[in-house]
């Protein structure tokens, strides 16, 4: 059984009124939590739940991208 190719997901974490804000630049998803590592565990639920939903989308996303990475 193939196993997913890994891909690299950029994201930024930063506090904002009392918590922490966990949002990708690859995507439009953004979570939150009390700590910067609740925030991203967050964060990879609310992506791998996106993925679920969107996965053509994603797919024609990570081929862009892997495109702009050649040029």
């Amino acid at each position: 059984m193939n196993e997913p190719a890994p891909f690299k997901i950029k994201y930024e974490v930063y506090p904002e009124d009392g918590i922490f804000v966990a949002r990708c630049l690859d995507l439009p998803i953004s979570s939150d939590g009390a700590t910067e590592e609740e925030a991203l565990a967050n964060l990879q639920e609310a992506i791998e739940l996106y993925a679920e939903r969107n996965a053509e989308a994603l797919i024609r996303k990570l081929e862009e991208q892997d495109e702009d990475d050649e040029e």
